[in-house]
């Protein structure tokens, strides 16, 4: 009876939800707003702005598969991962049908929807601050622009949306009439508009934003528009953007290279040469941030930590052309260059590197393993490492400027900017010897100190393309010798192949080059 009881009351309530479902179940997630119940005031418009940040540090981005794509197709680092992405994109054999190849993808298309939200609707809202409004815009103009810059260098033929998809039609783009060459006039007039807009630093900005640190800057958008250009091979239109975020005196070198890649807050935030960075920490979260919606309960780990560790993951390790070339030279001093045990975890008790992740060295003392961007040098959880992602960073800036003097004529003034890298770690004066080089001696030396100073910092290979050097047999057998993945290179794989699944799901895109057999 009690039993007979309960059914009838559960059915009563059934049926009474089901009269009244017409409008009890329209439910509002408060997650996922319509943009008619949000972009109100100004807080909703700086929190528009933020969420754009957050798609920074997911799995596609700087958490995990950026670093790698640049790092493993480079000649610093090999693959011994199990996953087969990993070790197919490192020998540049990774098909289309591998749907791991949407995770960079929506990475960072989900930048760009966020920077179109944004674009669209902070001019709308009316209670907004004048100049706190340009400064919003200007960050949303310059991280569209840094996402379409990344994910056209790694697929190439990408669809060019620059507003928000509100139909049927809008959510089926093509990239068929897309070229790179589309992509980067667009990412220039982004960081034009991002230019204008952005303050040198937050420190003197009047608004909720003054004194932040980690938001887009002037220099970051200089920085970025002078890349752009030198990656065209525009060398004479790069060398004012560099120019000026040198002249700007708002960056210098830190002087111990090993703090570049601590989690220590500290040593993080006293770094005068970081320009603009993914920001990870130490949280403890019960959810990975490896994408999808943010949540208060998200890690906001560094995944390269244990990918890369050789005491976790260990997918990857140092080839032994980086060990040569960070062994090249030694200190004024004659010890080791500190960028090495910065860079590679190796066992060398007569340099006095005998320690492994905080403790004494237990792995094979014969093996070389990767130490940037992981807790080699300090010790901790992997799985909570908080090191934050250099993106641009002065040494950088200063490396490419040099690069753009040599190549229109002043040698001598590019040789000072090199040395000033040098003597960051206290190496030799050879400015006088490299200010008497030729374009192409200096070029070759300018190659050396870049992979020394940014080694395992996922540029090696867009170096490696925009100096043509896979065009070039002499170039590629000398890839080849640092590198055996570079065996299986061929000329269509440039880029990596856009996803099958992305092609299946949407009827108006077409493959790249490296989507061909």
């Amino acid at each position: 009876m009690k039993k007979q009881i309960i059914q009838i009351v559960i059915l009563a309530i059934t049926i009474t939800l089901f009269y009244q479902c017409d409008d009890k179940l329209e439910i509002v997630d408060p997650n996922r707003l319509a943009t008619g119940s949000y972009y109100n005031n100004q807080d909703h418009a700086i929190a528009a702005v933020d969420a754009i940040y957050n798609a920074l540090i997911i799995d596609g981005t700087y958490q995990r598969m950026t670093p790698i794509m640049g790092d493993g197709r480079g000649d610093e680092a090999r693959s011994r991962s199990p996953w087969a992405f990993l070790a197919q994109t490192s020998n540049f054999t990774v098909p289309p049908t591998d749907g791991a190849l949407d995770i960079a993808w929506l990475g960072y298309y989900s930048i760009i929807n966020r920077a179109n939200q944004a674009l669209e609707q902070v001019p709308q809202i009316d209670e907004v601050d004048s100049n706190l409004r340009e400064r919003l815009l200007g960050q949303a103009y310059f991280l569209r622009a840094f996402a379409y810059f990344n994910i056209t260098n790694i697929y190439e033929k990408v669809p060019l949306i620059l507003e928000p998809q509100k139909g049927q039609e809008d959510f089926f783009p093509s990239n068929a009439d897309i070229t790179q060459a589309d992509i980067y006039a667009q990412v220039e007039a982004d960081l034009v508009e991002a230019i204008s807009k952005l303050p040198v630093s937050y420190a003197d900005v009047n608004g909720p934003d003054t004194g932040q640190v980690g938001r887009a800057t002037k220099g970051a958008a200089q920085s970025l528009l002078g890349k752009l250009k030198l990656y065209q091979g525009d060398h004479s239109a790069a060398l004012p953007h560099f120019q000026a975020v040198v002249n700007s005196q708002q960056y210098s070198l830190a002087s111990n290279y090993g703090d570049l890649f601590s989690q220590d807050p500290s040593k993080e935030a006293a770094n005068p040469g970081r320009i603009f960075w993914a920001e990870f920490t130490q949280s403890q979260g019960a959810n990975f941030n490896w994408g999808g919606d943010p949540n208060v309960n998200w890690r906001q780990f560094l995944a390269l930590a244990p990918t890369y560790s050789g005491a976790d993951f260990y997918d990857f390790f140092p080839t032994q052309f980086l060990v040569d070339e960070l062994s090249a030279e030694r200190t004024l001093d004659d010890k080791i260059d500190p960028r090495f045990p910065a860079t590679i975890l190796s066992y060398q008790p007569d340099e006095g590197l005998t320690q492994a992740y905080g403790r004494d060295y237990f792995l094979d003392p014969n093996l070389y393993y990767i130490a940037k961007y992981t807790l080699a040098n300090e010790g901790g959880d992997p799985f909570t490492c908080g090191i934050n992602y250099h993106i641009i960073r002065y040494a950088d800036v200063l490396l490419m400027y040099a690069e753009c003097l040599a190549n229109t004529g002043n040698i001598a003034l590019a040789a000072e900017q090199v040395q000033k890298v040098r003597d960051r770690v206290n190496l030799p004066d050879r400015e006088a010897e490299f200010a008497g080089y030729s374009l192409g001696q200096f070029m070759d030396q300018l190659a050396h100190e870049r992979v020394t100073e940014l080694g395992m910092e996922g540029l090696r290979w867009y170096d490696i393309k925009r100096w043509g050097w896979l065009e070039d047999s002499a170039k590629l057998n000398e890839l080849k010798a640092h590198d055996s993945e570079f065996n299986t290179y061929v000329p269509n794989r440039k880029y990596q192949p856009i996803s099958q699944n992305e092609l299946d799901r949407n009827p108006n895109m077409v493959g790249n080059s490296a989507n061909t057999n």
